[in-house]
């Protein structure tokens, strides 16, 4: 019986490693990468002053690319990058947009 177990353990735990591994690829091959390297985009960055009307919105379609997933991911990283936990800006104020480029 021992040994039994001792069989299950040591393939359990080759199992898991398998497992791990395979998500672990999978997701480096599959997932999202921000920076869209591998998609053939470089990512750069521009400040721009908001000016009156402008809204994160606004500002995000006039950089998105559809490798960026969508619009609300794009704003999202908009605000991560000026450190925002709203969507509220105000004219006078600076931004700072990542935007992506085509590798040519």
């Amino acid at each position: 019986m021992t040994m039994i177990r001792e069989f299950i353990a040591k393939h359990m735990k080759f199992s898991i490693a398998v497992f791990v591994l395979i998500v672990t690829l999978t997701v480096l091959v599959f997932g999202k990468n921000k920076a869209l390297g591998s998609y053939g985009y470089d990512k750069q960055c521009v400040s721009i002053e908001i000016e009156e009307g402008d809204t994160l919105w606004s500002i995000a379609k006039s950089y998105y690319v559809p490798e960026c997933g969508s619009i609300r991911e794009y704003i999202d990283e908009i605000k991560k990058a000026n450190r925002l936990c709203t969507d509220d800006i105000h004219a006078g104020c600076y931004l700072i947009v990542p935007y992506y480029v085509p590798v040519h």
